[in-house]
């Protein structure tokens, strides 16, 4: 007779699948390459990338571990290359600004051709051009033809002045933001995460995003507490200067869960004194 072998298998201990998450913001930096195509995203251009949040469930089956991966910024019209239409139309909903983290900062002229992008990465309409960026960095000095050029053509060359760009931060601030990064630029990676988890600011992403966090904080102070979800700290956006939330890991229901903000409460936040190891 014929023996029947019974094979042991061990199952992994229940996991969760990755939740994701859409960001927009106004480039910091150009030093950060599109994911998509691999160019050098301009600064102060509108860009937008895609982080994952992956939880785990505990041997006790109680709270959840959980790692978001740092985002993975796009060019404005690669965006929708990056992943199918039957892939965004899966993880997220169909309302852009509730989906989009960092959405209200956006200025109000920004704000359409972001909707329009969403709905092409859904396969609802084609893709829109990307917002006009600032003229310094939209400008790029023309060379200067062989020769001398003609009296006639002195008037032709006269053109209106690029709009004065409003300040959300003084002179100072801006001054003191660098000087704190130059400072904080020697630091190793694992110091920089360890300033930012003492004050309770999240840890993940590359050196260079970390410096960005420590400055801002060191120097403007440690942004509070999303009133409205009181799970996250919020993000503060330097080129609006607007405050947003950008969500919060749920233990419970073992995903990532998306916040709309402080809304009319912003006016009355107040940041707290950034604190040292």
């Amino acid at each position: 007779a014929s023996s029947i072998q019974i094979v042991e298998v061990c199952v992994p201990p229940d996991s969760v699948m990755p939740s994701f998450t859409l960001e927009v913001e106004y480039a910091k930096s150009n030093r950060a390459a599109c994911k998509q195509c691999k160019d050098k995203i301009e600064k102060d251009t509108v860009r937008l990338g895609i982080k994952a949040s992956t939880g785990e469930a505990t041997e006790e089956g109680a709270s959840a571990s959980h790692a978001i991966e740092s985002v993975r910024w796009h060019h404005f019209a690669c965006l929708p290359r990056a992943r199918g239409a039957a892939w965004f139309k899966k993880n997220f909903g169909e309302s852009a600004q509730d989906i989009i983290s960092g959405f209200a900062e956006l200025k109000a002229e920004d704000q359409n051709p972001v909707r329009e992008l969403f709905r092409a990465c859904r396969g609802e309409g084609a893709v829109p051009p990307a917002p006009a960026a600032p003229a310094a960095a939209a400008e790029t000095p023309a060379k200067k033809a062989a020769g001398k050029k003609r009296k006639g053509d002195a008037e032709a060359d006269i053109t209106e002045p690029p709009a004065k760009k409003v300040a959300v931060l003084s002179p100072e601030q801006q001054a003191a933001i660098e000087a704190a990064k130059a400072a904080l630029a020697s630091k190793s990676a694992a110091v920089l995460g360890a300033l930012l988890q003492k004050n309770g600011l999240p840890k993940a992403g590359k050196k260079d995003e970390l410096v960005e966090r420590c400055a801002e904080s060191k120097v403007l102070g440690v942004p509070p507490e999303c009133p409205t979800c009181e799970k996250a700290k919020l993000k503060f956006a330097m080129a609006t200067g607007k405050f947003s939330c950008p969500g919060f890991f749920d233990s419970e229901e073992k995903r990532f869960k998306r916040c709309k903000g402080p809304g009319d409460a912003a006016a009355d936040l107040q940041r707290t004194a950034w604190l040292e190891l």
